[in-house]
């Protein structure tokens, strides 16, 4: 016959999944215990680095509003002060079982544990009605087993195992990032060892012509092959530099203009100095000047002479007079 122990406990009653079964998880200030219906799973994607204990991830706090809530991770070393990231905006209505994604902190804290700060992962919600009950901020210390928030190291995956962020100009992308080649572009991937370390490498090459793949390393290479293909530019114009455009402006001054002359020339001229007398009718008026001036000036020679006449015709009738007398 069966016998039926009633002191027999269900252990599973007493976990506090996915902290470990040491966790007290009470706040800091002993007013409020991480409910065990409110997290399902949780799973964190460490960085591949020594110095990274997967032992000592823990949840640092819990903001839990009406609607939204909150759960920071922190990383229990002297050296880690600020929480590594949070998930963030959990929604207090919706499904059990939602899942959420990390959101790192991105913090360039440039020592040893930069790489915690660029670190992703996702979340499983339970049932958050429980947590609802305690508005607030409640913060957890790694002190003791009764405050303790440790999670299970086995939610704890030490490697890349994904692309735990990319950096360009300084902007930190995170989540579902595609890398999409464009025009002349090119992208390869490969594989290498570095340091019994499989590492995926995307290389980035330019190709200026078809059937031609052109590596472009620095600002050297790519001015090379601009001036292998197109020649030399025009950098400077009597040492002053172009606009942001790249471009010069030719500003006509006094009586000089600058027009098109083709598709690629410019015709400079000053109109002020054009010829201006090699017109049939200009040649015209011209010429009846001078033959006005020539008329005038046969008259007044005709004047002249007639005038020279009679004065010395005056004088020779006064030497007349002059000797009768």
């Amino acid at each position: 016959m069966s016998e039926v122990f009633q002191e027999f406990l269900d252990q599973m009653l007493f976990r506090v999944y996915p902290c470990t079964d040491a966790s007290g998880c009470h706040d800091s200030t002993n007013s409020f215990q991480l409910p065990t219906s409110l997290i399902s799973d949780i799973y964190l994607c460490a960085p591949n680095i020594p110095q990274v204990d997967k032992t000592k991830f823990y949840i640092s706090r819990v903001l839990i509003r009406r609607y939204f809530i909150d759960i920071s991770i922190g990383y229990d070393d002297p050296s880690v002060t600020a929480d590594i990231g949070t998930f963030k905006n959990i929604n207090t209505l919706a499904e059990i079982q939602s899942t959420y994604d990390f959101v790192p902190a991105q913090i360039q804290s440039g020592d040893a544990f930069t790489p915690l700060y660029h670190m992703t992962g996702q979340i499983i919600i339970g049932d958050p009605t429980d947590s609802v009950k305690y508005l607030g901020s409640w913060a957890f210390d790694q002190s003791d087993d009764e405050h303790s928030t440790k999670i299970v190291s086995s939610r704890v995956s030490k490697g890349l195992l994904n692309v735990q962020y990319i950096s360009v100009n300084d902007r930190l992308f995170t989540g579902n990032v595609r890398l999409r080649e464009g025009s002349n572009i090119r992208l390869t991937v490969d594989t290498r060892e570095v340091d019994g370390v499989t590492e995926t490498v995307i290389t980035v090459g330019a190709s200026l012509n078809a059937g031609s793949v052109l590596q472009l390393a620095n600002d050297a290479d790519v001015l090379n092959a601009l001036v292998a293909t197109y020649g030399r530019p025009i950098r400077t114009i009597n040492g002053l530099l172009p606009d942001t455009e790249r471009n010069f402006t030719l500003l006509p001054a006094d009586c000089t203009t600058i027009d098109p002359g083709g598709p690629h020339s410019l015709v400079i001229s000053n109109p002020c100095a054009a010829p201006c007398c090699d017109q049939d009718q200009n040649l015209a008026n011209i010429l009846d000047s001078i033959a006005n001036l020539n008329l005038r000036y046969s008259q007044l020679k005709s004047f002249y002479d007639a005038a020279a006449t009679a004065i010395t015709g005056q004088q020779n009738k006064l030497l007349v007079l002059g000797s009768e007398v």
